[in-house]
């Protein structure tokens, strides 16, 4: 069975840790929708670089993703946590114990906002570790605690996306995309 990603993407994302994550998955073959919060299917990045989404979040509602992955950015990540539609989307990924994950301010704005890092560890960009609950993991790259993954920021994209990839795909996966990539693990 052929496994299935969301990314959703908001005005003010980070480029890099959203596409970094794109990147890795469709190396390795993932199917990956890349899907606009808002209301155009062209979404401009924190750094005013604009790309076209797949489809809209809306209708992604009815989907069953194997994992949702959140870039941040600001003021993406504001914009991904006043998102009731996409709120609802972590929640039930989470009570059906389906994977998700956030990088840079997502965490602490998106995840720790809605209660979904409730017992569970994570990191973010240093920058939003005050919001978070406990800041013992803050320092780490990556932070995976079962179903949930976090990470720093931008510069740890392709870090993130490998470990998630790996989760997801089995690392014979992750390593053949690092090789791909000139990585080496």
């Amino acid at each position: 069975m052929s496994k299935k990603i969301l990314v959703p993407l908001a005005d003010g994302f980070e480029m890099l840790e959203a596409l970094g994550v794109v990147d890795v998955f469709r190396r390795a073959g993932v199917h990956v929708d890349m899907a606009a919060v808002g209301e155009n299917l062209q979404v401009t990045s924190s750094h005013d670089v604009k790309i076209f989404a797949d489809k809209f979040l809306a209708d992604c509602t009815e989907e069953i993703y194997d994992l949702i992955v959140l870039p941040g950015g600001i003021p993406g990540a504001d914009n991904l946590k006043n998102s009731s539609m996409l709120a609802e989307l972590l929640k039930k990924q989470n009570r059906e114990d389906r994977l998700y994950g956030a990088i840079c301010a997502s965490p602490a704005v998106v995840l720790e906002h809605h209660g979904l890092l409730e017992g569970k560890n994570a990191t973010c960009h240093p920058l939003f570790a005050d919001r978070l609950r406990t800041q013992e993991h803050a320092r780490e790259h990556v932070v995976i605690d079962r179903n949930c993954v976090t990470s720093k920021g931008a510069g740890t994209s392709i870090e993130f996306g490998l470990e998630l990839l790996g989760i997801l795909m089995g690392e014979e996966a992750k390593k053949e995309v690092a090789k791909g990539m000139a990585l080496e693990l």
